[in-house]
């Protein structure tokens, strides 16, 4: 792979001949990173995309919808019938290998997504399974594509600095999963994922720099233990020789401060990449006296780095008044891989990232994966294979941040519990040790099983319902949220369960400035939901579904609202506090100077196993406000944070009136640059998000006698100077 031209440079601006025929595009997989392929594939005149495949075939209508209406498909199977071209592989990396294979058995070439594989093995053997079937096989290693890398290779090739001797590169990002505790996902499985799901893209520059690797030592800097037999390695120091010079990285994973940048020493300067912010200076030997070399490279740097910024700044004003396309230098470096793969392929020429060449920056990933640990091999948790036992409580999102409490609670009573969970792997240890020893059973399934959902809540005493579900859309939402509830609660109504709870949320309440005195148990949701977030709509409808469900089918209902649950396994940046603009700076939901609804995660988890093991009628048709009564600010919390993580953590206080004159602004701006459809600020959700008014919670402390923690100190220590011991529970 050598390094891409500068394909964002003025000069490359004349549309490439219109091919003879238009390359037929499926999307196989259509999780986050298929909207982007979408929108790329849209403005290519080389590529039509006429499929989307995914297993969860609503899934794959949603997207095809979006992609104006088509083929939606289930498995990669029917794509032959639809005379598909190439297939942009997007499942995730484990898949890759399988699925790609069966595409090129069925005649249809491949784009997949980084990191190609797992193995370097594998891609040669696609590699020559594609060459053997004469169709196109390329790799999506859209950070060599990144539009600041071009313009430094560009540099490169004209000679600037010489021969290039080494790169040293720096990685420290955030991990959104890492945050969330989402230890399911492929790059926490074994300590060797995260390089090939986060390492393969500052390695795939290396790689087209210096080509391939000859000797590498990693050193492992870091580790924690995710879950019992999760060993994740968060800082990495790797030193490499490689066919055209040296090489020294510095990788870091879930950092709180994020800096990318490549820099390139050369025989006669120096050149650096910043990727964040997308800017690129250089530094080279000049016949000055030292004294004035320094004022002409420190001056000469300075220059390039505002030339960069101000390219940002009008860049991104032109998009957002739509004076131009989308130009952020991720969807940049996305949107120039995925079209020089399909010029090339118009073109009859080889892929720019073929699988020769990203087989190459796989054995990079491979080499710095040697210094990776061996983690233990847990047992796995088997799954269930005997029926619903008499006073089951069923816990749905019991692997989540609550519910794992929950089911730890429940199992502590002696009570038998049953899990519905979509995957095996990477459970929270009491649910995986309880499930071994008998204790819990384990059952895979889905909200969206509606008939295997009654049969394994046959016979509970009561359901937990812990499951979000979301979108960026409120169809998306309703069906996740919304429907999904419902369906819950059907299945209920048909296994004859004792008691569904629902956990809800206060942000189904309307908690506006406007509002004075208690808002006790028996307050409704907020009766104008269509000024509301998405999530505050649907926390809402699901609430007004469970309750109409409760009446047509007397099921017994208690529907539970905590407030800003925090404590181990929450962000330092939570959302209850403030708008996080940066991972350090907190901009108040108003001056931030009034108490918060708080309540530390172990007493939500106390009230809904109360309220699950409960045998009186007094919860039922009922709901409750879960928050303590804790003398704390939004900006006391933010301050003690920082003080306690040993982060500058900064708390903005904004009155919620410049907020909204902000936000109108921003609205302007949008509607200006031709956006259509786009909701005006709703000051009813901003004030809400205040949070100002103070919450009784009568009916938990009376009837299920809750008594969380309330002392300012007791709480501090508990639920947010956790954070200063590293977030252990």
């Amino acid at each position: 792979m050598t390094p891409p031209t500068e394909s964002s440079a003025p000069q490359d601006t004349t549309p490439p001949a219109a091919p003879d025929r238009t390359t037929r595009v499926a999307l196989v997989g259509a999780g986050f990173i298929a909207d982007d392929h979408r929108e790329i594939l849209a403005g290519l005149e080389e590529a039509r995309l006429v499929a989307v495949c995914d297993p969860d075939l609503g899934r794959a209508r949603r997207l095809a919808e979006s992609a104006g209406g088509c083929a939606a498909v289930a498995d990669v199977a029917e794509l032959a019938d639809i005379g598909v071209d190439v297939a942009h592989v997007l499942v995730p990396p484990d898949l890759h290998v399988p699925v790609a294979r069966r595409l090129l058995e069925a005649g249809i070439g491949v784009f997949l997504e980084k990191p190609a594989a797992p193995q370097a093995a594998s891609v040669r053997e696609l590699g020559e399974l594609a060459a053997a079937r004469d169709l196109p096989l390329g790799v999506n290693h859209n950070h060599a594509f990144h539009p600041a890398f071009a313009r430094l290779a560009a540099r490169l090739r004209s000679g600037e600095i010489g021969r290039v001797e080494h790169v040293r590169v720096t990685w420290s990002v955030p991990l959104m999963q890492l945050d969330a505790e989402q230890y399911a996902h492929w790059m926490f499985r074994a300590p060797r994922n995260i390089l090939f799901e986060q390492a393969v893209h500052p390695l795939s520059q290396v790689h087209a720099l210096l080509g391939r690797v000859e000797h590498c030592q990693a050193t492992v800097l870091g580790r924690r233990e995710l879950l019992p037999g999760e060993v994740f390695c968060d800082r990495w120091l790797v030193a490499a020789r490689a066919e055209r010079g040296t090489a020294e990285v510095h990788l870091a994973f879930g950092q709180g401060f994020t800096r990318s940048s490549l820099e390139v020493i050369g025989t006669d300067g120096c050149l650096e990449a910043d990727f964040t912010h997308d800017a690129v200076v250089g530094e080279r030997a000049t016949p000055w006296l030292d004294f004035y070399d320094a004022y002409v490279a420190s001056g000469g740097r300075g220059r390039e780095l505002r030339r960069d910024a101000r390219r940002g700044l009008v860049g991104y004003l032109a998009a957002t008044l739509g004076l131009r396309p989308r130009a952020d230098a991720f969807f940049v470096g996305m949107r120039d891989s995925i079209t020089a793969f399909h010029r090339a392929l118009q073109a009859g020429e080889p892929a720019p990232v073929d699988a020769a060449s990203a087989a190459e920056v796989l054995d990079w990933c491979e080499a710095v994966a040697a210094g990776a640990p061996t983690p233990p091999n847990p047992e796995a948790a088997p799954l269930a294979s005997t029926p619903p036992r008499p006073g089951e409580v069923v816990v749905l999102g019991g692997t989540g941040f609550i519910g794992k409490r929950v089911v730890a609670r429940l199992l502590d009573a002696g009570r038998p519990v049953t899990c519905l969970v979509r995957r095996t792997h990477s459970l929270p240890e009491t649910i995986a040790e309880a499930a071994r020893d008998g204790r819990l059973r384990l059952v895979r399934g889905s909200l969206e099983d509606s008939e295997g959902l009654a049969d394994e809540l046959t016979g509970a005493a009561a359901v937990v319902h812990l499951a979000t579900g979301g979108g960026e859309t409120w169809e998306e939402v309703s069906r996740s949220m919304v429907e999904g509830t419902r369906r819950v609660g059907e299945a209920c109504a048909a296994a004859g369960v004792g008691r569904l709870l629902y956990v809800s949320s206060i942000a189904s309440l309307y908690t506006g400035l406007d509002l004075t005195g208690e808002l006790d148990d028996s307050t409704a949701t907020d009766p104008r939901p269509d000024g509301r977030s998405l999530y505050s709509r649907g926390k809402i409808a699901a609430e007004e579904a469970v309750l109409d469900l409760s009446r047509e089918h007397d099921l017994s209902v208690c529907i539970l609202r905590p407030g800003v649950v925090v404590g181990a396994g929450t962000p330092l940046q939570h959302s209850g506090l403030g708008l996080w603009v940066r991972d350090s700076h907190c901009i108040g939901w108003g001056r931030g100077d009034h108490p918060l609804p708080l309540v530390w995660v172990e007493d939500t988890a106390e009230a809904i196993t109360r309220a699950a093991l409960h045998e009186g009628t007094e919860l039922d048709g009922r709901a409750l406000n879960l928050c303590a009564k804790v003398p704390l600010t939004a900006a006391e919390v933010v301050e003690e944070l920082a003080r306690s993580s040993g982060r500058a953590l900064v708390f903005h206080p904004r009155s919620l009136a410049l907020s909204q004159v902000m936000e109108v602004g921003k609205w302007l701006v949008k509607i200006a640059g031709g956006r259509r459809g786009i909701p005006f600020p709703s000051w009813r959700d901003l004030s809400s998000r205040s949070l100002r008014p103070e919450f009784s919670c009568t009916t938990a402390r009376r009837v299920l006698g809750w008594e969380p923690v309330e002392e300012r100190e007791a709480f501090l220590d508990a639920a947010v100077r956790i954070h200063g011991r590293g977030g252990d529970a």
